[in-house]
């Protein structure tokens, strides 16, 4: 028996100095140049984009350089090809900013959407294909879940202090019914579509039903919590390697302490948190130290020099808090080349030893995530009502149009004095008095300053010392007359 086919793929010939794409079509070897090497600067996000329109334009064939065809006759393979040219190799030439913010996730997203849907018709993508789509995400989720047990399992029993009368098996695995998990991909097929149709490789377009969206987090780290979390950081003890050594009794959990405070005090996201730096690296995040003496200061570069900016995902530079920037000071010191670097000297993502530390101090019935962080100093901040929400929006990186829609019911402050002006006869009412007088912070009611002459455009046919109630028929609010004042 043969040797399997390894598929499409991409391969550089040292000898030419250019990447080709190689694979297997009907028993027969398929190699092309893709006309450049590892000397281009774009090379990797190039070749990848190439490989996925490959991929895309095998399942679709040929037919996709048909223009204005009905939905009926388009396959999703046409479409999504289409929309790896347009989204990932000639975003410039579209309505695009920037390329996709995470390249290769976008790309993983588009090959299961290739797997399941690429042989249907646009016409099919109704609500019994979504359905199936989800029960193939959920089996998909299912069969990894059973091998991570297995393979956790497996490496269980290599540890001496395996006991095989205590030996229960892999771990248990439930298979569950999660709809919203295809939200993201079913959100990329919609717009894989919107470009077909804005290309005309379709004369219409459809639009793939989709689960509800998720509602958003709401949970918030109280100031005990957040102690309580960075306490059990720092105290964390375990085995671990370090310079290639087993080493006991390590400080495991140290960087995440670390991830902790910078993560609190700035309010950023995730990404930008654990790839900062103490150099100037151009791809990444990095903290600059200016000044000497009592006027350093520490400046955090959000964003590297060759990285990105997302309309999305903004990432301004700001000063950095004094007691942060005096932890930064100090690990640097220490030898650190990056805040949230581990045992082992280089900095990961911590997302599966963050929910650890969450399980072990909150419970195993918490609702956080590493996200709660962000949105907990946007809470915060938000709740100090001498801090202007364009400032706090500013520092935090996202619209102030975002801020106020999630974060302004927090400012209990404002909609105290919003109600106070009702209390005091303020609402409806125009002050012009002195603000800084009793009668102003009375709340008294002031008789608007009417003009002597007036225009033609006044419509409301006001007149000097007329009850509004007989001589205004116009006015559709009456206003309130002496007694009401009074007793207001």
């Amino acid at each position: 028996m043969g040797r399997p086919s390894a598929g499409a793929r991409t391969w550089h010939d040292d000898a030419t100095g250019k990447w080709f794409i190689r694979d297997r079509v009907d028993g027969k070897d398929v190699k092309f140049s893709l006309g450049f090497g590892k000397s281009d600067p774009d090379s990797e996000r190039r070749r990848e984009a190439e490989l996925a329109k490959y991929i895309a334009q095998k399942h679709a064939g040929e037919k996709q350089r048909i223009k204005h065809q009905d939905a009926s006759d388009v396959y999703v393979a046409e479409v999504i090809a289409r929309y790896i040219e347009a989204r990932i190799m000639k975003w410039e030439l579209h309505d695009y900013e920037n390329p996709p913010a995470r390249v290769n996730e976008f790309k993983a997203r588009l090959q299961v959407l290739l797997d399941f849907f690429g042989q249907m018709t646009v016409t099919e993508l109704d609500r019994d294909a979504v359905a199936d789509f989800v029960n193939f995400l959920d089996e998909r989720t299912y069969q990894r879940k059973l091998a991570m047990a297995q393979a956790s399992y497996e490496k269980a029993k290599k540890r001496r202090s395996w006991k095989p009368e205590e030996d229960t098996g892999p771990k248990v695995v439930e298979k569950g019914f999660n709809p919203k998990a295809a939200i993201r991909y079913l959100d990329d097929l919609n717009s894989a579509i919107e470009v077909a149709v804005k290309t005309k490789l379709l004369k219409y377009g459809t639009v793939v039903p989709t689960p509800k969206d998720y509602k958003p987090r709401t949970a918030v780290f109280t100031r005990r919590q957040v102690a309580d979390l960075i306490r059990a950081a720092r105290r964390k003890r375990g085995h671990a390697f370090i310079d290639k050594k087993p080493v006991k009794d390590a400080p495991i959990w140290m960087h995440l302490a670390r991830f902790l405070l910078i993560a609190i005090y700035t309010g950023s996201r995730k990404d930008k948190v654990w790839r900062t730096s103490f150099q100037n690296e151009k791809d990444c995040p990095w903290v600059e130290f200016k000044g000497s003496g009592s006027t350093k200061i520490a400046i955090y570069h959000r964003i590297g020099d060759k990285e990105v900016e997302h309309a999305k995902k903004l990432a301004p530079t700001i000063p950095v808090p004094g007691r942060l920037a005096a932890h930064l000071e100090r690990w640097k010191r220490m030898g650190l080349k990056y805040p949230c670097q581990g045992l082992e000297g280089r900095a990961g993502n911590p997302r599966t030893a963050m929910e650890n530390l969450f399980a072990e101090v909150l419970g195993d019935d918490h609702d956080a995530v590493i996200h709660t962080l962000r949105h907990t100093a946007a809470t915060w901040l938000v709740s100090r009502a001498e801090l202007p929400m364009a400032a706090i929006a500013s520092y935090l990186g996202m619209s102030v149009e975002t801020l106020v829609r999630r974060y302004a019911k927090v400012r209990m402050i404002d909609h105290i004095r919003v109600g106070r002006s009702f209390t005091q006869s303020r609402a409806g009412s125009e002050h012009h008095s002195d603000p800084d007088t009793a009668e102003f912070h009375s709340g008294r009611f002031v008789p608007p300053a009417l003009p002597k002459d007036l225009t033609d455009t006044d419509r409301n046919k006001s007149v000097r010392n007329v009850p509004e109630r007989a001589g205004n028929q116009n006015n559709v609010m009456n206003s309130v007359d002496d007694t009401d004042d009074a007793a207001a």
